[in-house]
């Protein structure tokens, strides 16, 4: 299955700050083991179930995920949602919480992979004519729910382009690159330990005593005290700009820039310092991979309300759930564009014939329509005989067999 993470450590959510626990694995490739194949920078983040029935990252369904895209060579991201395992806050009622808790971590793994450089890596004039590398935003039951609703990266990444100092944005672009720094320096020194910072680097041992240290680990005051140590310093050496801010928290600025060594003090009383953009930063093609999206009354009844991907579908065809009339138009654009989203990019869901948290039927005519669009991207597999769970004999086989498939294509395997 997966080997110990390359990385443990916590991220501040865009949404509100709350402290989600993540992990980041590095493929083969990344170390040197198979120089024949140069790391091409394609990267993952796999979410989990619904926490207040179980779900983290540690669930084995995601396990099988991750390691598949790992084994491919993705830089693999997981998380804990609000609530899940050790990660703070709880679930909320809406799964928009959930929602930024996942772009803050595909937003740090685009950055972390934009500063990573190990030594074997291929040089930038060749990065630059490759391919662009496959961002893959993946989940399973809750967590595929989630990565449905996603905006385009385009849309949420915007939002890092020149955050405010001392902001949950900035703090994950920072964090971002501290951490592929000090990567790069345990790389040129093959004598580390590579513990600083809860790193490490290889190995493929995950027994339970390791799994309960490494949870130790990422809570641990040290290392988050190096990390924000790390932080602090790169924003000292950081070129600062200054906005005009229009008093929304959420670091919205007015276009209105300048340099801040330049200006007199009474002319920043209404602007606030702010990162750099980089003019260079790593462009990603999209894809998404959604396994068992769960739909119907139990996952209805455990979540309330939160939206349907199924809906605007049911929409069309004369139904929809209540849900919908109460948010009006407001839903409906969300889900068009999660809808145009699937058909634009390359998607694949995987679901069992015998999921008992949706209906078949639904998802028979979801998955049709969505693919048989022209110029459609999505595709779906479904499995005979698998459940929700996927315990059933034989069927997690064919769940790694799909993904593996499909991510081979997205990169040229």
């Amino acid at each position: 299955m997966l080997p110990r993470p390359s990385l443990s450590f916590t991220l501040p959510s865009i949404y509100d700050s709350t402290k989600l626990d993540c992990r980041v694995y590095h493929p083969a490739c990344l170390d040197g083991s198979f120089r024949s194949s140069p790391w091409r920078r394609h990267a993952a983040v796999v979410a989990h179930p619904y926490a207040p029935l179980g779900g983290c990252y540690d669930d084995p369904v995601v396990a099988v995920i991750a390691s598949t895209l790992l084994q491919l060579g993705f830089v693999v991201a997981t998380f804990n949602f609000r609530g899940a395992s050790s990660s703070d806050g709880r679930t909320s009622w809406t799964s928009k919480p959930e929602r930024a808790d996942y772009m803050s971590v595909a937003s740090f793994l685009v950055y972390y992979v934009h500063y990573l450089r190990p030594p074997h890596c291929p040089p930038a004039t060749a990065i630059r004519t490759a391919p662009p590398p496959t961002l893959l935003l993946a989940g399973y039951s809750y967590g595929a729910t989630v990565t449905i609703q996603l905006p385009p990266p385009s849309s949420f990444l915007s939002q890092f382009v020149s955050p405010p100092a001392h902001t949950a944005l900035a703090d994950i672009r920072l964090r971002a690159q501290h951490l592929a720094e000090q990567q790069a320096i345990m790389d040129a020194t093959p004598t580390s330990p590579r513990k600083s910072l809860g790193m490490r680097v290889g190995g493929s041992e995950d027994t339970s005593s390791q799994k309960a240290h490494e949870k130790l680990r990422t809570h641990s005051p040290d290392r988050e005290e190096k990390i924000r140590r790390g932080v602090k310093d790169l924003l000292s050496r950081s070129h600062l700009i200054h906005r005009k801010h229009d008093g929304n928290l959420t670091g919205q600025h007015k276009e209105l820039e300048h340099e801040h060594e330049h200006e007199h003090e009474h002319e920043h009383e209404h602007e606030v310092p702010c990162l750099g953009k980089l003019d260079n930063l790593i462009e990603f093609r999209s894809a998404y991979l959604v396994v068992s999206p769960p739909v119907g009354i139990v996952t209805n009844l455990a979540t309330l309300n939160f939206s349907n991907p199924f809906s605007s579908w049911s929409r069309r065809k004369g139904g929809g759930p209540s849900s919908t009339k109460i948010h009006g138009g407001e839903v409906a654009k969300e889900e068009t564009e999660a809808e145009a989203k699937l058909r634009r990019n390359p998607t694949l869901a995987v679901y069992g014939s015998q999921d008992g948290f949706l209906s078949l039927k639904r998802m028979h005519d979801w998955t049709g329509q969505l693919s048989s669009t022209d110029g459609s991207q999505f595709r779906h597999v479904e499995v005979s005989g698998a459940g929700h769970f996927w315990l059933e004999e034989g069927v997690l086989y064919k769940l790694r067999e799909a993904v593996f498939s499909f991510a081979s294509g997205l990169i040229g395997g």
